[in-house]
């Protein structure tokens, strides 16, 4: 029952701040997506209140669950392009997009996030996956994402609008030192990208893109080695 309460809470959150339609468009995905993936990752959280690790509370957004609709249309195209094993969710909340990339053939799963309680969240879910794909290799890692540092082997990058410009920039300096000593090519799967500009003027260029009712959007991005 209390879950049916999320999803009212939420489909009026998106009819207040965009419209009815995508409110519906968002909330038939929602419920969908959540029954296919066994997960319970509707609640909002504004993270007011929550212990953080780190000092950019200020530059996180508000926690939303991605959209399902999104992420299989990303998922599936992105393994049309590649075939790499690592995924690495910067400002994972609660796990969702961690368990819709095992589903995916992603093995080497990680999820960044500075939310002490969505992290015990995404565990759990990490827990359940493990259980559901005995092969996958799930963490969660409670770090403020400016201060983490990609592993040579990490080489699909995943974001849903997490932070502001600021934290962005120094996530893709890590990112870019990361590419730097251990060249491979890197994609990043990024949501409502915002700040995409950064990544195109760091080289990467934008190999898909996809927009539905003007405010469901994502782009996939892609550095190649001696770029």
């Amino acid at each position: 029952m209390l879950k049916y309460l999320y999803y009212i809470r939420y489909f009026f959150y998106i009819m207040w701040n965009w419209n009815g339609r995508l409110a519906l468009f968002t909330m038939y995905h929602e419920i969908r997506g959540e029954s296919k993936y066994k997960l319970n990752t509707s609640r909002l959280n504004s993270l007011t209140g929550l212990a953080v690790t780190g000092n950019n509370l200020q530059h996180a957004e508000i926690y939303q669950g991605a959209s399902y609709f999104l992420l299989e249309n990303l998922f599936g195209h992105l393994r049309t392009l590649h075939q790499g094993k690592s995924f690495v969710d910067m400002g994972c909340g609660k796990g969702r997009a961690l368990t819709v990339a095992a589903h995916y053939g992603f093995v080497y799963i990680t999820g960044v996030d500075f939310a002490r309680d969505l992290c015990r969240e995404a565990e759990y879910n990490c827990k359940k996956l493990q259980t559901d794909f005995p092969a996958v290799h799930c963490r969660i890692i409670c770090a403020d994402a400016a201060e983490y540092r990609f592993e040579k082997e990490m080489d699909t990058i995943y974001f849903f609008n997490p932070f502001d410009q600021i934290v962005m920039a120094q996530v893709l300096k890590n990112l870019q030192e990361s590419f730097y000593h251990h060249p491979r090519t890197l994609f990043v799967v990024y949501l409502n990208p915002q700040h995409k500009a950064l990544f195109l003027k760091a080289g990467f260029e934008e190999v898909y893109y996809i927009q539905k009712m003007e405010f469901v959007e994502a782009s996939i991005l892609k550095k190649p080695v001696g770029v």
